[in-house]
């Protein structure tokens, strides 16, 4: 299962939309550095992707993403990250992707993370906080099937605690044979208006391609302002976290680098094949739900 961990959270941390080549010449290539990308998975679970930035105009959608990907990551970097005056060594398990499972979650703490930047072989450094745990109260998906498009529908509820706070939900689906889409699906929502209170939040998944058989994850995490705004500006529905090219005028807490270094607590729940079929006005309702001995037995079962 860890493996698979390593799978997902490459497709998290790594992947964005490339845009089309533009019809324009003499644009100065940007200077070499890298791109910091993060993602908190459960159990003191921390990952950091680490690329190197590339012209916006060299990516276009025919291109050979995969090989793309792999020759912009960069390996055997030695990455630590402070915490509470203790310094823990992230494992390098899988090309540019960096892990540390010992490093502890504690709540209003500061992370820093540091390395060497190869371009220069100047420190990069980047410091994130740990905000509060804020998970689901309930959290519900059903499928619309049209002949047109499967739409994922997610319904959830989560208590909100006093204070502005800043919400983050993903949806990544994975199908039998683990290939997961390629841009996972992030919605942003803040508690304004609803402070203190029980927010019921609704939000639909569109031009998903979901087949049945699908794995749907779904995660929710208390972010930062910060974070939050960098999201948007990026635009939501769009890969949450990591890029591999940087524009410099996107926002960034990474000194010496560029992408955004950040630390939360997901609640992540994953909802395993199981259908109940339904007509509703002429559209095929596939309706899952999970089920926690499912979800620790690893096994696919008809409900």
């Amino acid at each position: 299962m860890r493996n698979g961990y390593y799978i997902v959270l490459l497709a998290f941390v790594l992947i964005a939309c490339l845009p089309d080549p533009l019809p324009v010449r003499n644009v100065p290539s940007p200077e070499n550095t890298v791109v910091i990308g993060s993602q908190n998975l459960p159990e003191q679970f921390l990952a950091i992707a680490v690329t190197e930035n590339f012209n916006a105009l060299e990516g276009g959608r025919e291109d050979d993403y995969e090989a793309l990907i792999r020759s912009l990551l960069i390996d055997s970097l030695e990455i630590t990250v402070e915490v509470a005056g203790d310094i823990y060594e992230l494992q390098n398990p899988d090309s540019g992707l960096y892990v540390g499972t010992d490093v502890p979650e504690l709540p209003g703490e500061l992370y820093t993370l540091s390395f060497e930047n190869p371009f220069n072989e100047r420190p990069v450094t980047a410091t994130a906080e740990l905000l509060p745990f804020v998970g689901f109260d309930t959290v519900d998906i059903f499928i619309e099937a049209n002949e047109f498009d499967t739409i994922v529908n997610v319904s959830l509820k989560l208590q909100d605690p006093p204070g502005p706070n800043w919400y983050m939900s993903n949806v990544q689906l994975i199908n039998e044979d683990f290939d997961y889409d390629v841009n996972p699906f992030t919605e942003l929502f803040t508690d304004e208006g609803q402070d203190g209170e029980l927010i019921e939040y609704d939000f639909r998944v569109f031009f998903r391609d979901y087949e049945k058989g699908d794995t749907v994850f779904v995660s929710l995490a208390n972010i930062s302002q910060d974070y939050y705004e960098f999201l948007d500006l990026r635009g939501t529905r769009r890969p949450f976290v990591g890029s591999l090219g940087e524009p410099i005028n996107y926002p960034t807490n990474v000194e010496n680098g560029l992408g955004y270094f950040h630390m939360h607590i997901p609640d992540v729940r994953i909802f395993l094949p199981g259908f109940f079929e339904v007509e509703s006005n002429g559209i095929d309702l596939s309706i899952l739900v999970t089920d926690e001995d499912e979800v620790r037995g690893a096994t696919h079962q008809k409900l």
